[in-house]
């Protein structure tokens, strides 16, 4: 029964697959944004109970609705709230904290109804919460929503994904953009969905062919938000780049419904030019940019960009595409906080996370390259960081680099991000450089005193192209409390720590500078 319902999935999305192809060309849509900025915001802790769904829905469809909605105690939230300007009510006027009884008397007329659902229903629900304009219930508090005026728009208990695809209502879900998350993460990420009214699968025994037949129906240039540990971080990215699609890594993220409603001011590097030159010229840095989770989470904690040694040394930072867009009050934190020996670059291969080399439509990998450039210029960025499956010589690298204006492209490869050894090549005059070495524990040679021993050992003469090495760091990789470097451990002491083992005919750079002085090589 099970392989037969999965058949008629596959059926079903094939027809849907045609039908979006047909009218979707090949535009790429922008990050959904919510439609209201919240002035106020009503704090609220995580409950452990299903409660977690009603609640979730109701901030996803608020973000929409009004100017007042319900923020989650959760994520960082009270680091960016300063950038936002909105006022943060923590408790009822009487002191109590706010609950589901009292959110609900605050934001019921907002809605048109509720949704009923169980443990197997949940995603069918909360995809359709916002067609039906209804916030999301389960049984055990059918009757305290029913007390706060609201009536049953839809029952959805027992909805399998067999009968979600069957629906009429399927039918008008968008073909743009998709979330994989498990609705028990839930309040993460699913607020998101929720505004988005967009469609929510997980199946934690997908294999990566039945994987990419569940979002054939997407069209070209689609943005998935999420991940799958299930399926594996290869299995899903290739998955997704076979349907010419991104994926924008966020399954931890809270509160990313209200964070989208805030637009950002415009961005400026402070990043200065180091000038020095005459020696062997080293640009460093940190992997992971793309990943939104970690950006709006601990990003910034002590051992990466929160770190005191961030500003002792040149060194970049990658930022991704959706920032400015969704995260605007996170993405102006950091720019504000900015060291000149600070500089970002967009992570990571487009709008998301992609192996642009497995993309089956050229026109599909052009339209997305520029909406990138868009991107490009709202986070002041010059230089882009691609990750391939073997894509280094493809087409597609090349692609991204025309069409995106950048400066040039640092690579690293998914299967060894330094396995290139610095290979370096020019499209149009702008280099392509992939990464010469790398920081990452358990890794023999990639320790920071192996690394900067190789360092230097290149030749100091800026006209030869042995003298330019771009350095990627594991983001989850440092130096432990025993002082060894090893995953878990502190980033940034580990950098450091390579910085000071290297000798003085080196020179760090900024990626642009770093671009520059390679570019000046393809003339000579």
């Amino acid at each position: 029964m099970v392989l037969f319902s999965r058949a008629i999935v596959y059926i079903l999305t094939f027809i849907a697959t045609i039908c979006s192809f047909s009218c979707s060309g090949e535009t790429v849509s922008d990050f959904p944004k919510a439609e209201k900025e919240a002035k106020t915001l009503l704090l609220t802790d995580v409950p452990e109970d299903g409660s977690v769904l009603t609640l979730v829905s109701m901030q996803g469809l608020l973000s929409n609705l009004s100017e007042t909605n319900l923020l989650f105690n959760a994520g960082n939230c009270e680091k960016w709230l300063p950038y936002t300007g909105s006022e943060l009510k923590t408790s009822q006027a009487d002191g109590k904290k706010w609950d589901l009884k009292a959110l609900l008397n605050e934001f019921a007329r907002f809605f048109d109804g509720y949704i009923l659902c169980d443990e197997e229903s949940a995603a069918a629900a909360l995809t359709l919460a916002k067609q039906k304009n209804s916030i999301v219930v389960t049984p055990e508090y059918e009757e305290t929503v029913r007390e706060a005026g609201l009536k049953k728009t839809m029952d959805a208990t027992g909805w399998s994904e067999l009968k979600l695809r069957f629906s009429r209502e399927f039918g008008e879900i968008r073909r743009d953009v998709a979330f994989e998350q498990p609705t028990s993460f839930a309040p993460r990420l699913l607020d998101y969905a929720v505004m988005s009214g967009a469609y929510i699968h997980y199946d934690a025994k997908d294999s990566e062919k039945e994987h990419t037949n569940f979002f054939r129906f997407l069209q070209n240039n689609a943005l998935v938000f999420g991940w799958n540990n299930d399926v594996g971080e290869y299995g899903t990215l290739s998955s997704f780049s076979k349907l010419n699609a991104c994926l924008i890594p966020a399954d931890h993220a809270y509160n990313l419904s209200v964070l989208s409603g805030y637009e950002c001011e415009k961005l400026t590097q402070k990043t200065a030019v180091n000038a020095e030159e005459g020696k062997r010229t080293v640009c460093i840095m940190m992997s992971d940019g793309d990943n939104l989770q970690w950006f709006l989470g601990s990003y910034d904690d002590a051992s990466h960009y929160g770190s005191d040694i961030r500003g002792s040394f040149p060194f970049s930072w990658g930022v991704p595409a959706c920032a400015a867009d969704i995260a605007a009050p996170v993405t102006q934190k950091y720019y504000e906080e900015m060291d000149k020996n600070d500089a970002f670059v967009l992570s990571l291969s487009g709008m998301g996370y992609t192996f642009p080399s497995k993309w089956k439509s050229s026109r599909a990998l052009e339209a997305m390259a520029g909406k990138l450039k868009e991107k490009m210029e709202k986070l002041d960025t010059l230089e882009l960081l691609v990750l391939d499956d073997g894509g280094f010589d493809s087409k597609a690298v090349d692609t991204l680099i025309e069409k995106t204006g950048a400066s040039g492209i640092f690579y690293i490869d998914y299967s060894n991000y330094a396995g290139l050894e610095g290979k370096t090549r020019f499209v149009d005059g702008k280099p392509v450089v992939s990464a010469k070495y790398m920081l990452w524990a358990g890794i023999e040679g990639c320790s920071p005193e192996e690394t900067a021993a190789k360092i230097n050992a290149l030749p100091s003469d800026p006209d030869d192209p042995g003298s330019y090495a771009f350095i990627i760091v594991h983001a989850w990789s440092g130096i432990n409390e025993s002082g060894e470097f090893a995953e878990g451990g502190d980033t940034m002491k580990a950098v450091q720590r390579l910085v000071q083992n290297l000798d003085e005919n080196t020179v760090l750079t900024t990626p642009h500078q770093f671009i520059e002085r390679i570019a000046g090589l393809s003339d000579s």
